[in-house]
């Protein structure tokens, strides 16, 4: 049986040269750090969503990232992506017990798709680049704190 060569072992190989992306070799690791504390009254409720910053162009988010949580309301979920796919690094999670959601992206890059940001169009429904969780079950209770740490690779 043959060797074979993964995406980057095939573009540097390959003649004529293909350069190898910086978000794929190469590229600097970065980390957003975002934290929210549900006020007493007006927090998100069903439907409504948490934004916790923003990826520049070109970057991937790295399952090594994690949600902490503290304690919540019983049967509050959220879920970790953007306006184009509320679900693409996270499906909803419960977040009722203090608790780390680990590996945040981790079932993308199983997958295959190591998704990137592509389309960097805030507020626009088609932005990759706001990272979003979007409540679900039930609202988030009061007083409640989560922090992402996301750690992404930029590059073009």
């Amino acid at each position: 049986m043959p060797d074979i060569n993964a995406t980057v072992q095939a573009a540097r190989t390959a003649v004529p040269f293909n350069p190898v992306r910086t978000n794929q070799f190469g590229g600097e690791v970065q980390v957003l750090i975002s934290t929210v504390t549900i006020p007493a009254a007006g927090g998100p409720i069903i439907g409504e969503a948490i934004t916790w910053g923003t990826l520049p162009q070109g970057a991937r988010l790295l399952p090594i990232s994690q949600i902490y949580n503290s304690a919540g309301a019983a049967s509050s979920t959220i879920n970790l992506g953007d306006r184009a796919a509320p679900a693409r690094y996270l499906a909803a999670t419960a977040v009722t017990s203090a608790g780390t959601i680990a590996n945040v992206g981790q079932p993308a890059y199983a997958n295959g798709a190591v998704p990137e940001v592509t389309v960097l169009t805030p507020g626009v429904a088609t932005d990759q680049s706001e990272l979003r969780s979007v409540v679900a079950g039930a609202a988030l209770q009061a007083g409640q704190t989560l922090t992402l740490v996301a750690y992404y690779v930029a590059g073009n």
